[in-house]
């Protein structure tokens, strides 16, 4: 025989979960890998800043410094890309930019598979690295723990690099991101923290 509860236990548990449901999602670090953040960038213009640079040539992988830790000055400064400086400006408002790069990766590519251990948000004294595609993401699959991170180019991402990552790269134009590391103050947690609660209620 079915045993029959009172219909106030079925409203009490419908209520709870409301409730659990209305409350702000908590974001934890040691899980969440990804965020995108709710920032974009007009890619043309970061691009034709990119091309305005007039960079050499390289093979496989090449770095360009626009700002390094201890207020050191690049050797060749970009004063061709007043818009890219003052992104990276932005943030330096509200935390310590410690270095950004553009990050270039040539053609027909692969990144093997690694981890940057001072890259997680969970990680004592470490810094959080922000990244923002410039172009070529058309053909780039970026995976972070074997699952691709899908960025266009202008968005801005928290990924949480002490992870497993790599990258395929099977286009015929180089891939250039504008990565940005700062501390993980206070505003920029709460950055990423929003943005995955913003994330979480529209999924």
């Amino acid at each position: 025989m079915a045993i029959k509860f009172p219909a106030a236990l079925y409203l009490i548990g419908f209520f709870d979960y409301f409730v659990y449901m209305a409350q702000p999602k908590q974001m934890d670090p040691h899980v969440v890998d990804r965020v995108k953040l709710p920032l974009s960038y007009d890619a043309a213009r970061l691009r034709a800043e990119y091309d305005a640079m007039g960079l050499h040539p390289y093979m496989f992988y090449s770095t360009v410094m626009l700002k390094l830790p201890h207020e050191r000055k690049p050797e060749d400064p970009p004063t061709r890309s007043p818009y890219i400086m003052s992104l990276i400006e932005a943030f330096n408002q509200h935390t310590q930019v410690t270095l950004a790069r553009l990050l270039r990766l040539e053609p027909g590519s692969e990144v093997r598979q690694h981890c940057d251990p001072m890259l997680g948000l969970e990680v004592p004294d470490s810094v959080v690295r922000l990244t923002i595609p410039i172009f070529g993401g058309e053909n780039v699959t970026f995976y972070l723990n074997d699952t691709p991170v899908p960025m266009q180019a202008g968005e801005c991402w928290y990924l949480k690099l002490s992870d497993q990552h790599r990258i395929t790269h099977g286009g015929l134009e180089e891939r250039v991101n504008l990565t940005i590391d700062m501390k993980p103050t206070q505003w920029v947690r709460d950055l990423i923290q929003d943005s995955y609660t913003a994330a979480q209620s529209h999924s």
